[in-house]
């Protein structure tokens, strides 16, 4: 009786040790790889995991091979890099490819990681395929844009007028390009609805085509793809609170420690401005915000400076050095688009971004990196001598 309660423990934990691991396999995956080359120290594998942190593995190198192993869920872009490798995700020493929870091989060579050969990774097969098929125009725009940098370095010896319409015509050819390769992979993401690979297309141009067209590319989405992190991106930019949507308040402590609320400028038209510092074409674009904020202040207009700058001190001294006369909250690099964050409520990711909101807390319209059409300081302006010009 004895060994018989004895046998029956034993297959029940034997059941649930089971069970515990088909499940954390279901995560896991087993890197294996080769490294061909006398340089190379070690390897640096990044991605985020099964709970969302971000992970970067240092991997030891032995008579050339690498492994590690850890958990995912579904399908990750990875990283992987060496001691070789420089900043640039074109660096020859560096590799972009799609993580699943499987056994994934990888070769290697050192200056050559763009010709390395993946074996285990579903997606990845299906991404090497469809740069197959656009790899005519990628060839293509590679030309152009060396001919490009060519006339650019070589200052030819013709008149401006020459040099400059040249330029031009080579900027149309490669616009051109750049517009039929994302017709082929947006369509290929319309086609191919069960594929983390779609989802991860539409994720890339989500900002760069029109909300409706986003709406109708994620509808088509298998459910399953619907929840990878890439299907909840985009349904976040399918959130996006837009013209006509009452703004999101928020309430922050001001650059000067006081607390600062959205719903305390009601009756005045609020420009909200997503920048920092680390951020050239935002800085750039400050004379002219100076401008239309000194042209339509006595008129009822604000602004609100948002800033993502990784360092306090660094914003506050900004604010000052730049003499940006207006309101400013700190919402910090470290916190763009966390939940409870200004960027997450506003749907901000690229910076610079600016949303405006008129006297009712009602928005108006959304511009620059805010905006999937691009709308521009221009067009800001345009809208401000509408609603200010009668006041």
């Amino acid at each position: 009786m004895k060994i018989k309660s004895l046998m029956i423990i034993v297959i029940v934990f034997t059941i649930f040790n089971s069970c515990d691991k088909t499940q954390n396999d279901s995560n896991t995956f087993f890197l294996k790889g080769k490294i061909e080359g006398p340089k190379t120290e070690y390897m640096v594998l990044r991605y985020f995991d099964s709970s969302n942190v971000y992970v970067a593995d240092t991997l030891r190198i032995k008579n050339g091979l690498f492994s590690t192993k850890g958990h995912v869920i579904n399908t990750q872009r990875a990283s992987l890099s060496s001691n070789l490798s420089g900043r640039s995700i074109e660096d020859p020493n560096n590799l972009m490819f799609f993580l699943e929870p499987n056994e994934i091989d990888i070769v290697v060579k050192e200056g050559q990681f763009a010709n390395a050969k993946i074996s285990g990774s579903k997606t990845q097969i299906e991404k090497e395929n469809l740069d197959k098929s656009i790899d005519p125009l990628l060839k293509k725009f590679e030309i152009l844009k060396r001919k490009k940098d060519s006339l650019y370095n070589s200052k030819k010896e013709t008149s401006n007028e020459d040099y400059e319409k040249e330029i031009e015509n080579l900027n149309a050819e490669m616009l051109k390009i750049q517009d039929e390769l994302r017709a082929v992979e947006l369509r290929y993401s319309a086609n191919n609805p069960k594929s983390y690979l779609s989802a991860d297309i539409i994720d890339i141009y989500k900002r760069r085509i029109s909300l409706d067209s986003v709406k109708a590319l994620y509808t088509k989405l298998d459910p399953i793809i619907k929840e990878s992190s890439y299907g909840l991106r985009i349904k976040d930019q399918i959130r996006v609170v837009n013209s006509g949507d009452v703004a999101p308040n928020f309430s922050q402590e001001d650059v000067n420690g006081n607390m600062l609320d959205l719903n305390q400028f009601k009756s005045k038209t609020v420009l909200l401005d997503f920048g920092a510092k680390w951020c050239v074409p935002c800085v750039k674009n400050h004379p002219e915000l100076k401008r239309m904020y000194d042209k339509y202040h006595s008129k009822g207009f604000e602004i609100i400076g948002v800033s993502l700058d990784i360092d306090k001190i660094i914003w506050k001294e900004n604010v000052l050095s730049e003499k940006l006369n207006w309101y400013h909250v700190y919402e910090g690099n470290f916190n763009l688009g966390k939940e409870g964050t200004i960027t997450r409520a506003y749907s901000v990711v690229p910076v610079p971004a600016y949303i405006l909101i008129d006297k009712n807390g009602i928005i108006v319209d959304r511009y620059v990196g805010a905006d999937n059409d691009n709308k521009s300081l221009t067009d800001l302006e345009d809208k401000l001598n509408e609603l200010l010009t009668s006041n």
